[in-house]
């Protein structure tokens, strides 16, 4: 058998899982991670690919007139992987387990008052404010609903417990996703197995030679290494571009020594822009508009130029100013002589270095001035990609507004959708003008698959369905 064929006897592999996984879910912050649990847990409710809001463990819900009470009605028949039956107080604790650990996802349930059941099938989710995202908030995979006093055990063969298509099983010593045979939804049809495939290091490269036979979501970087070797090897890929709402950005850190020096930031931010502008063009990046991605309500067609210049500096004397990226994909903004040139036309020394999801903490020790990073949405809504900026600025990000606070404010509660856009309009633009941050660039996102599977295309779904993938031989 060639190596570019494909044995429909053999198990299929899917790539790239994160080396820590699996993990607890109240410690997943990273977006391979996201895809591996929207494969084993089923949430509250769900999205198609085309963003609608639909059936998941709840088959119904009634949002009160005033908006502040949601009552979800849990369809009748459904079991858990274990054979347990999902009951209304599987689902206050899950909801209960992030809103307490203070997950990545309990930043998006902020307007979350408190969760109570009403019998076996009714759970009441109230709300501190109306929220017209919430919905939205819960079809994020990471919220999928496990039972009731479940905890992680690193040592057991299925660690992690859901009623999503398939099942995250150990089988000596490799990991596998096994179609769940207690799940009512899933297609039959959709392959029955799927050895893991992890990346090299906790850095997400690629293990050397391996090709996995499926890899959605895949970044740009990860796309051309695994190109690179396809071409070498001889091995034909189907590739898709998937519609992506990752961008970069460059935060002018809370924690930062020069935070309150209006002329320093000034000066960093509009050296930043400068350079992102250079860099995009020579990568033929896209550059990002604004703080919410275009296609999203709210986003901005252009990007928003600064108001003021800022003259060449005279000083002999630069300032210091530290910058931290998250993960290794900024490293060419510093490469070449760019950087230094421009850093010198502001009157500047650029102490840059690379940091991981692993060392968020340390922000707050090493106080850079700059954080870069790298993010997407939780869903398609400007509230699937704000509350996120709490992880990578270290502190609400509301309250690092200040006096744009009460604009976000306005926005984020308008049910009026035609003002609410508006809204989220006027405060991305005011967000860049007073130089908070700087937009980066797009990220494209890809999926490829060997000759002999097809998939459906993701849209604007957060997370691919491994049940949409089908052996067309």
């Amino acid at each position: 058998m060639s190596e570019s064929s494909f044995a429909t006897t053999s198990i299929p592999k899917f790539g790239y899982v994160p080396v820590n996984f699996p993990r607890d879910i109240v410690k997943v912050n990273t977006f391979p991670e996201h895809i591996l649990l929207g494969q084993i847990l089923e949430p509250l409710v769900d999205a198609d690919r085309f963003g609608s809001i639909t059936r998941g463990v709840a088959e119904s819900w009634i949002i009160s007139p005033d908006g502040k009470s949601i009552t979800f009605k849990i369809a009748s028949g459904q079991v858990f992987s274990n054979g347990q039956a999902i009951s209304s107080k599987d689902v206050k604790y899950s909801l209960d387990r992030h809103l307490n650990e203070k997950t990545q996802s309990s930043n998006f349930l902020k307007a979350v008052k408190d969760v109570t059941t009403n019998g076996n099938d009714e759970v009441v989710v109230k709300l501190n404010e109306p929220n017209v995202a919430i919905l939205k908030a819960l079809t994020r995979d990471h919220l999928g609903v496990v039972p009731a006093e479940w905890k992680f055990d690193s040592n057991l063969d299925e660690p992690i417990v859901g009623s999503g298509a398939y099942r995250l099983i150990r089988k000596h010593s490799k990991w596998y996703l096994t179609k769940n045979s207690r799940n009512l939804k899933s297609s039959s049809d959709a392959i029955s197995d799927w050895e893991l495939v992890f990346f090299k290091n906790e850095k997400m490269e690629i293990p050397d030679g391996e090709i996995p036979d499926y890899v959605p979501m895949a970044t740009q970087e990860v796309f051309k290494d695994l190109k690179a070797i396809s071409d070498k090897k001889h091995i034909p890929l189907e590739v898709k571009e998937q519609l992506s709402f990752a961008q970069t950005s460059m935060w002018w850190h809370p924690h930062g020594r020069n935070f309150r020096s209006n002329e320093i930031k000034k000066r960093t931010m509009r050296f930043l822009d400068e350079l992102v502008g250079l860099k995009a063009h020579e990568a033929k990046f896209q550059r990002a508009t604004g703080i919410v991605p275009v296609g999203v309500a709210g986003s901005l067609q252009d990007p928003v130029k600064f108001e003021a210049s800022i003259p060449a500096t005279d000083n002999t004397e630069k300032t210091k100013i530290s910058i931290a990226g998250l993960g290794p994909n900024f490293d060419f903004m510093f490469k070449g002589s760019e950087a230094k040139t421009l850093a010198t036309k502001y009157g500047l020394e650029i102490d840059f270095y690379n940091f991981t999801a692993l060392e968020l903490d340390t922000l707050k020790t090493k106080k850079p001035d700059v954080v870069m990073a790298a993010w997407a949405g939780g869903f398609n809504d400007p509230e699937g990609f704000l509350p996120l900026l709490n992880v990578i600025l270290g502190v609400d990000f509301v309250e690092y507004l200040e006096n744009l606070r009460p604009l976000y404010q306005s926005a984020r509660i308008e049910q009026d959708w035609t003002k609410r856009t508006e809204l989220f309009k006027q405060f991305n633009e005011k967000l860049v003008r007073e130089m908070r941050m700087v937009p980066g660039w797009k990220i494209e996102m890809y999926s490829l698959a060997k000759h002999g599977l097809t998939e459906e295309k993701v849209g604007f779904r957060y997370t691919p369905r491994l049940i949409n993938v089908k052996r067309t031989n």
